[in-house]
């Protein structure tokens, strides 16, 4: 009786979860949110920042280039700006072919990813961006003193170390003296 009463319950369970899930599958489905555009960044714009994580109130570098592909060798002329949420907007000057700068994170800028967007000016505009991620200064403290770590006071490692060379002395004198006995009878 217990199978047929098991099974009952296990029919039951079954039936309700049709009953109430079905109006929810017969909801219209949500129209389908449409994919955001992006435009084409052109072959050669890039902005980087070095390190790519950093904490609250580091300083990091930036590298970024506004000139096209096909130019051999890269050469900007022409600063640029630099803006994000992390750290505001910073002129990036043009040095070693491409356009450097450095910038410090704010200490109160708050622990996530920023995006960083280069906006190059001139005849050639466009812009390209990339992201920052920023932590917290904050370290982890030391754990509570407890267990044998914390709380055993002075080191006793010789007297610890001595113990056990005495014991394991004490083992083999016994092993020995049990093997002579074996022979002995």
């Amino acid at each position: 009786m217990s199978g047929r009463r098991s099974l009952a319950t296990v029919a039951l369970a079954a039936w309700i979860i049709v009953l109430t899930g079905a109006p929810a599958l017969a909801r219209a489905a949500p129209a389908p949110t449409p994919t955001p555009t992006v435009d084409a960044v052109p072959d050669g714009l890039f902005v980087e920042v070095s390190p790519s994580t950093a904490e609250a109130g580091q300083v990091v570098g930036i590298r970024a280039s506004c000139t096209e592909a096909d130019d051999d060798p890269p050469e900007d002329v022409e600063p640029a700006t630099v803006e994000s949420t992390a750290f505001g907007e910073v002129t990036v000057r043009p040095q070693f072919g491409h356009l450097t700068g450095a910038v410090t994170i704010p200490s109160d800028t708050r622990a996530r990813s920023y995006r960083v967007v280069l906006d190059c000016p001139g005849l050639f505009t466009g812009s390209a961006d990339t992201t920052i991620n920023v932590l917290n200064d904050v370290r982890p403290s030391r754990g509570p003193a407890t267990g044998f770590g914390g709380t055993a006071g002075d080191d006793d490692s010789t007297m610890v170390l001595t113990g056990g060379v005495v014991a394991l002395a004490a083992g083999l004198v016994l092993a020995v003296l049990t093997l002579r006995r074996r022979r002995a009878a």
